[in-house]
């Protein structure tokens, strides 16, 4: 169900105004229904009532806790070179991550990375050209203490750089939307 709702959301903003005023509001999964609201009238100007998404984000953030990310990667490389990140269960219970490829990301998984170049802060990767990708999922298991790693290779032209990365899934159980952010790492290619 936490998968699809995202595509429930997007498929409400799309309806058009008129439509979606006349939509029932529909109470969270879990909680017990309040009264029936009655239906606006012809001249009523007020909105459906959307799923509070800074409220998603917390619970999201809040399922996090104790899990932390490190990106590792040699100071000076080659042009073509591994990246790894490994996030860190500090919870009591294993913990499961997955996710997909990202057409933003050339089809890679995770981690997901953003690399910046020093001096200018151009960003040199993603370059921003969209793919078509497959849509299998990655997926480890970190124990309880335990870590669980992600890894990839990456090519890029002589220089420095300011390696951002993350990982951006789903973890826990049940499942949830999370963002688990790293240090960055300030890299050499040769």
């Amino acid at each position: 169900m936490n998968k699809l709702l995202p595509l429930l959301l997007l498929g409400l903003l799309s309806l058009p105004a008129a439509a979606q005023s006349t939509l029932p509001e529909i109470p969270p999964v879990g909680s017990q229904p309040a009264s029936t609201p009655a239906p606006p009238g012809p001249l009523s100007t007020s909105a459906p009532t959307l799923p509070d998404t800074n409220n998603m984000a917390a619970r999201a953030v809040r399922s996090m806790e104790g899990v932390s990310a490190t990106l590792q990667i040699p100071r000076t490389v080659g042009t073509e070179f591994s990246i790894s990140l490994t996030l860190k269960n500090g919870q009591l219970s294993p913990m499961n991550f997955s996710a997909g490829r990202d057409s933003d990301q050339n089809c890679a998984a995770v981690p997901s990375i953003r690399v910046l170049q020093v001096g200018t802060r151009e960003v040199v990767y993603p370059t921003g050209d969209k793919r078509i990708c497959t849509q299998e999922m990655v997926e480890r298991t970190a124990a309880a203490g335990g870590s669980a790693t992600f890894e990839r290779t990456l090519k890029l032209p002589a220089g420095e750089y300011m390696v951002e990365g993350w990982f951006q899934g789903f973890a826990g159980e049940p499942e949830q939307t999370a963002k688990i952010s790293a240090q960055p790492v300030r890299i050499s290619v040769k």
